[in-house]
């Protein structure tokens, strides 16, 4: 009995810690932009995917300790003219300061004027101003403002440039359940393919565009795992994969 209670409790501990969550595509006003997190509790790192249009800046503070951006020793990741890069506010309307941790970049894809962004660190990098990530299901307060320009300045100049948003992380893919989709070609000019992993039969699969609207849904099986994409219009989308373990997210360009 003992035995079958402390693997019971390895189970369970090995399943917690290799659980994955996801935001999927949080829209942030404005024209185009959205920010995602996806954590890995397999490998303790968390993905931001953030989209937006390459000539203006973009903030975006995590769990912010007040309602306004601005307090200080928060963290917020903003892209600008010198890229994307980690900050924390230093109090008012005061330019925030460099983190001395910086989020991991992948190289920019731009697209008809939109720039996606692709970075990764550690959940916790143990410097104070940064916002520890865990792999747990819950919801965390986002603050956004974008500028008029790719040159960081204050952002009072207007009300539509700058709001509030949550971050609701829910089950993403484990590694030890789910083997990844493969969705090709990409770029794609008039059809998806989707390659199931062996264990799955049946997909919900739903299209969002850059301003996190969905565009369409459907159901995919094996039998007929195509998705026909002629009536998309060029730029960047976010595919959502969900089945009833598991969701999984690509970003696909439509040509």
């Amino acid at each position: 009995m003992k035995k079958i209670t402390l693997l019971l409790f390895l189970f369970a501990f090995f399943t917690t810690v290799a659980q994955n969550t996801t935001t999927g595509p949080i829209q942030l006003g404005g024209p185009d932009f959205t920010v995602q997190f996806d954590v890995n509790g397999s490998n303790n790192t968390v993905t931001m995917t953030m989209i937006g249009p390459t000539n203006r800046w973009l903030g975006v503070a995590i769990n912010p300790s007040a309602s306004g951006m601005g307090a200080s020793g928060d963290d917020v990741i903003i892209f600008s003219e010198s890229g994307l890069n980690d900050y924390y506010m230093t109090g008012s309307n005061a330019e925030p300061n460099p983190d001395t941790n910086q989020w991991n970049v992948e190289p920019e894809d731009v697209t008809s004027g939109v720039v996606t962004i692709v970075a990764t660190r550690v959940l916790n990098t143990g410097e104070s101003t940064d916002h520890v990530f865990t792999n747990s299901t819950g919801t965390i307060p986002l603050l956004w403002a974008w500028g008029s320009s790719l040159e960081l300045s204050y952002h009072g100049f207007g009300t539509v440039n700058r709001g509030g948003a949550q971050a609701n992380f829910t089950l993403s893919s484990p590694d030890y359940v789910l083997k990844e989709f493969e969705v090709y070609p990409n770029p794609t000019v008039s059809e998806l393919n989707f390659d199931f992993p062996s264990n799955v039969q049946s997909a919900n699969v739903q299209v969002y565009n850059v301003l996190g609207k969905q565009i369409m849904q459907t159901q995919l099986n094996r039998t007929f795992p195509k998705m026909n994409t002629n009536a998309w219009t060029s730029g960047i989308y976010v595919v959502q994969i969900i089945t009833e373990d598991a969701v999984q997210t690509k970003r696909i360009i439509k040509q």
